[in-house]
């Protein structure tokens, strides 16, 4: 795809699973499915929120032979290990197109498969032939919100609202070719493949020029 075809390089990448998909919903996190109820964690850099559909075990404490307290981390729940891949996935995405982009890095099939993992190796090998990289602003928003709607069985469903405001640039000038900031409302599913959830699709609902609508709700 040329360059000058791209709006931004997430918002392409998101799209080119679903070109033909049409913004169908009205207000940023609204879907034909209901919400999920929510509570907020810091993964990284970003403000990811997981369902609570499934409560959380709770912190144990122990008495070891000599009376001394030990406290046993509570286990990760099955919304916040989804919600850790789905965002390892981008994590990745953005790895592998920093430098000197890399279509054969070990971190895109580690966090993707299917028609997503075709998209990104696609968009990584497209930045490699054009001389492009990826990397992060300098003074970066660092809001994605990222809720569970369903797991069912080995497949998830997520509803993401980020803040994108990557920079693209010429690798050998430095010349900044988009650093365009938007709003993404985004649906993303995983598939569990031997046991690791893996991002399978990411479909791009809506997009909002500048810090808009979800992430001004939030």
């Amino acid at each position: 795809m040329p360059w000058s075809e791209r709006s931004h390089s997430r918002t392409a990448l998101v799209s080119l699973v679903v070109a033909a998909l049409a913004f169908l919903v009205v207000g940023c996190g609204d879907d034909d499915e209901p919400a999920a109820s929510t509570t907020t964690s810091s993964i990284g850099t970003s403000t990811s929120t997981s369902s609570t559909t499934t409560t959380p075990e709770s912190e144990s404490t122990t008495t070891t032979a000599d009376e001394t307290p030990a406290t046993t981390a509570p286990r990760t729940t099955p919304e916040q290990e989804v919600i850790d891949r789905y965002v390892g996935y981008w994590n990745a995405r953005l790895e592998a197109n920093s430098g000197t982009p890399d279509p054969a890095d070990p971190g895109l099939p580690a966090f993707a498969t299917g028609a997503q993992l075709k998209a990104v190796i696609e968009e990584t090998q497209s930045n490699l032939d054009e001389g492009l990289a990826i990397r992060a602003a300098d003074d970066p928003h660092d809001f994605q919100q990222v809720t569970v709607v369903e797991i069912e069985g080995d497949r998830a469903v997520v509803q993401e609202c980020v803040v994108s405001d990557e920079v693209i640039f010429r690798r050998d000038t430095g010349e900044v070719i988009n650093d365009v900031v938007a709003t993404h409302n985004v649906r993303g599913e995983l598939l569990r493949v031997d046991g690791v959830w893996k991002v399978s699709s990411a479909r791009l609902l809506q997009r909002f020029e500048g810090v808009a609508a979800c992430a001004l709700d939030s």
